[in-house]
């Protein structure tokens, strides 16, 4: 993974100190990036302290890494930065090695809102790849209900967003129409 991603200085946030809006699994976070008495330190490869937890099958640890790194860049950057955008995108990536298809999706549509929200064109590259990718992994989800849960979601980013293939917003409207169906038989 350190190979797709430029690897730059991030500061960690304090160990002490979790946001508020960080779920359990985030509080508690490996030894590696443990804050030290003194100053914040510097993690000058982050991502090879992700591609060791990823190989290592430690996908929750990585992803409380790529958390706490995400909300640090959202504080001190903001939530349309460059680096923040950054870290929503390998959090996305981790959820897809990780398996997680539905929390992949997720987390590629809340970098492509916050492109938008950014200001960023429905054309730019950059927004219609998170939306292409968040589409993708919506496809790969195999529980019906996640599925239904996120289609709504990704179907009004498509119609932002159509992207540059034919038909994309009609494949998640179709795909929605047959979840629902699926769940009106069930019924």
């Amino acid at each position: 993974m350190s190979d797709l991603y430029p690897a730059f200085p991030v500061a960690v946030p304090p160990a002490s100190d979790p946001d508020p809006g960080v779920s359990a699994p985030y509080a508690a976070l490996p030894a590696v990036v443990a804050a030290s008495s003194g100053p914040e330190p510097e993690v000058s490869d982050a991502h090879s302290a992700l591609t060791l937890a990823v190989q290592g099958g430690r996908h929750a640890e990585a992803e409380a890494l790529v958390v706490r790194w995400e909300q640090g860049a959202v504080r001190e950057h903001g939530a349309g930065s460059a680096e923040a955008l950054h870290w929503g995108e390998v959090r996305a990536d981790i959820a897809m090695l990780a398996g997680d298809a539905g929390r992949s999706c997720e987390a590629w549509m809340a970098v492509a809102a916050a492109r938008l929200s950014a200001g960023q064109s429905p054309d730019d590259p950059a927004v219609e790849a998170a939306v292409d990718r968040a589409h993708h992994q919506w496809g790969r989800i195999g529980d019906p209900a996640r599925a239904r849960e996120l289609g709504p979601t990704l179907a009004g980013l498509r119609e932002r967003v159509p992207g540059r293939r034919e038909g994309a917003l009609h494949h998640v409207q179709e795909r929605l129409r047959r979840l629902q169906g699926r769940l009106q038989t069930q019924r």
